[in-house]
């Protein structure tokens, strides 16, 4: 690569304000393969991220200054003293192993080599010592990165620039998608941002890449995005946010949106669902002070409380009956396009405390799902929570009671969204509870039900 220079960039010191992005034309590498999963782990400290296993074989970590020692280790092969040497900033040994004849593209068994070291902790000096020693720019570790990578993650920004005058590719890709605008956008490295983005060949924003700022909730460079880029603000962007709790930064996504007025309601429903699934509270009440709507659903019927029951946020539960107390029986009487009620979605779950509160609202443990005609008993056995099993046996329900049932209603179809009339007039073949723990395979819950399906029910039994 030392002959194929790219133009220097120059860091931008000043706030990133009202740069101009691209807003068409192909992005320099593919973005389908990457997902946001593969950005949400910041990496180790210095200390452990490239060198964890410089150490092994009992070589010492302290600085490298015995001439003996240097002129008596083996440089035909991988030498951890060199990396050792770069992360201790021992100019002076690394300069003499490199003069007896160490490899300064030797790699431990994760691909680090002695540059990667030198750039993840900011050395100009041991990094120009590295490249003036031919150490290769485009070498990788095991997980694809390049020093520039390194560099990046560690907000090495002086390593950043010397490492791309010195040829490297500032457009190298990790086998994953990773490349240096994701790392440094991940990281909130604002300066390193703006100067991919003003190169001569520059990189180009995609929703992925607000998506992952809105993420780690770095809110200047969302905001910089926003104002420059505001049709990234994207249902999944907004989630991102929501669902990390980032508050300030939900709050700018919000008010960067600027198409229709109808396009936000969706969005800000959506969002307010997603805070309701992942408990996000604050969030949630602040979508609400955004305009959400509380009787929102998404495409499978789904409302705010189906989504807080089903994933146990009794704190959701809780918001929604004291801010909106007239709504939120309705919205537990309420089945989705499935023929689900709240109900079934905790006893899916093996929320037990949730049922517990459910009842405690007047909501009945009985109830039938409207497509199969489960209660919540029947819910519970087939997906093995036990403890769900238990309460709902304490509280009356019978393991004789079939699942089938003859019923008329209609639902809104599941497909692509549309409506229609779907009349169910015989549910599947009748199945006790004990049936649906013998076929699935939980033989605790089959064992307890045999021990008690013949005492006496506690309370009266719904039909």
């Amino acid at each position: 690569m030392r002959g194929h220079v790219h133009r220097p960039l120059a860091l931008v010191a000043a706030a990133l304000v009202g740069f101009q992005g691209n807003s068409g034309g192909t992005p320099r590498r593919p973005f389908g393969s990457t997902s946001i999963s593969q950005c949400q782990n910041k990496p180790p400290p210095p200390t452990t991220l490239q060198h964890r296993r410089l150490f092994a074989g009992g070589v010492p970590d302290t600085p490298l200054t015995n001439d003996r020692l240097v002129k008596t280790i083996p440089l035909n092969q991988y030498t951890p003293t060199l990396h050792i040497a770069a992360s201790s900033g021992s100019v002076q040994v690394a300069t003499d192993l490199i003069a007896n004849g160490a490899n300064v593209n030797a790699s431990d068994v994760a691909g680090t080599t002695p540059l990667m070291v030198a750039a993840s902790l900011g050395d100009q000096t041991m990094c120009q010592l590295l490249l003036d020693a031919n150490a290769d720019l485009d070498a990788t570790a095991v997980d694809g990165s390049t020093a520039l990578h390194v560099a990046a993650y560690h907000g090495q920004l002086d390593i950043v620039t010397l490492l791309l005058q010195a040829g490297a590719d500032m457009y190298a890709t990790r086998p994953d998608g990773i490349d240096l605008l994701h790392i440094a956008i991940r990281e909130g490295h604002r300066q390193l941002v703006a100067a991919l983005l003003l190169a001569k060949d520059p990189y180009i924003l995609t929703e992925f890449h607000l998506e992952i700022a809105s993420k780690w909730g770095h809110d200047q460079l969302v905001a910089d995005v926003v104002s420059a880029q505001p049709h990234l603000v994207t249902f999944s962007v907004v989630n991102a946010a929501v669902e990390s709790g980032r508050l300030a930064t939900t709050r700018i996504l919000l008010a960067g949106i600027t198409r229709p007025s109808d396009l936000r309601q969706a969005i800000v429903n959506g969002a307010l669902l997603h805070a309701a699934a992942t408990g996000q509270l604050a969030v949630l009440q602040l979508l609400l002070e955004e305009g959400a709507e509380i009787t929102a659903t998404d495409d499978i019927g789904n409302s705010v409380v189906h989504w807080a029951v089903r994933h146990n946020h009794l704190d959701v539960l809780l918001c929604v009956l004291h801010h909106f107390p007239d709504q939120l029986i309705p919205l537990l009487s309420t089945p989705n396009h499935a023929g689900e009620f709240p109900v079934h979605l905790a006893a899916r779950g093996g929320h037990w405390t949730m049922l517990q509160r459910l009842e405690g609202l007047g909501m009945s443990l009985h109830e039938r799902c409207l497509t199969n005609g489960f209660t919540p008993l029947h819910v519970a056995v087939m997906h093995g929570h036990f403890k769900a099993v238990t309460f709902l046996h304490a509280r009356g329900c019978n393991f004789h009671q079939p699942t089938e049932v003859v019923v008329t209603h209609n639902l809104p179809s599941l497909s692509r969204g549309l409506t229609c009339v779907c009349t169910f007039d015989q549910y599947l073949t009748g199945k006790s509870a004990s049936d649906l723990a013998a076929q699935h395979g939980h033989d605790e819950i089959a064992q307890f039900i045999a021990q008690h399906q013949r005492e006496p029910s506690q309370h009266a039994n719904a039909a």
